[in-house]
């Protein structure tokens, strides 16, 4: 009795969390009770968990000299280059539950950070291949230049604005705007421009207004034509 009171006492290693590498930190734990093995005293089971582990850090070594092999071998030499791997948990429930992140990091801020929606253990080499920047980004990077890997997307096609649409407001017509909730939230200011559009949106969306707020130096658009987003402003007061 006394042997098993000692044993009951002592503390489990697998009652503590364990960090798990990631961008941001998540914490798995291995809480199985201890077990009565038939003819001795407490025994802790084998962990499934510790082989998962050893896999995943061994996954990431592989990735890591994959990576690695792309850049040019002088900025690894000097430390111009860092190049990290993690695991991370995606909270989106429309994709892998687990990321691995590759980030290839240079001074000031440059490099770049991409995922791969799968496991370490899962990481084809093809596929991160595929993923990796061109050899003139790492010049780029090295230099200083803050090039954007990967590139943004192609612009749509902008297409036209509504056709027979009759708009209500002219450029430099006085509205007010809906800015946020409640009366307290109509904002003045000015007409700027008709049917803007910003670059990235789809073929054909327009917004009927760009307007100049009084008292805010950035441009808002009107996203309708209607007096529950924009209507007649009062005149512009002159000082």
């Amino acid at each position: 009795a006394r042997q098993r009171r000692r044993a009951n006492n002592r503390p489990s290693r697998t009652s503590f969390p364990r960090k798990r590498a990631s961008p941001t930190p998540t914490f798995r734990s291995a809480s199985s009770p201890l077990t009565m093995m038939k003819g001795g005293p407490f025994k802790m089971p084998a962990s499934a968990e510790a082989e998962e582990d050893k896999r995943r850090k061994a996954a990431i070594i592989k990735i890591r000299g994959w990576v690695e092999s792309h850049v040019p071998a002088e900025h690894l030499k000097s430390r111009a280059c860092v190049i990290d791997i993690q695991e991370a948990q995606c909270g989106d429930p429309d994709c892998a539950p687990i990321d691995t992140i590759v980030r290839i990091i240079y001074e000031g801020n440059c490099g770049t950070v991409f995922g791969l929606p799968c496991e370490a253990w899962e990481v084809d080499k093809t596929d991160l291949f595929e993923s990796m920047p061109t050899e003139e980004y790492f010049q780029q990077w090295k230099e200083g230049t803050k090039a954007r890997w990967p590139p943004e997307p192609e612009n749509p096609e902008p297409g036209e604005p509504p056709p027979g649409v009759e708009l209500r407001f002219a450029v430099g017509d006085r509205v007010e705007c809906c800015v946020q909730r409640g009366e307290d939230g109509w904002k003045p200011g000015t007409v700027v421009s008709l049917w803007y559009r910003a670059a990235s949106w789809p073929t054909g969306q327009y917004a009927p207004y760009q307007i100049k707020l009084d008292d805010h130096e950035s441009l808002i658009f009107a996203p309708q034509d209607r007096d529950n987003c924009i209507r007649p402003g009062p005149p512009l007061e002159v000082e």
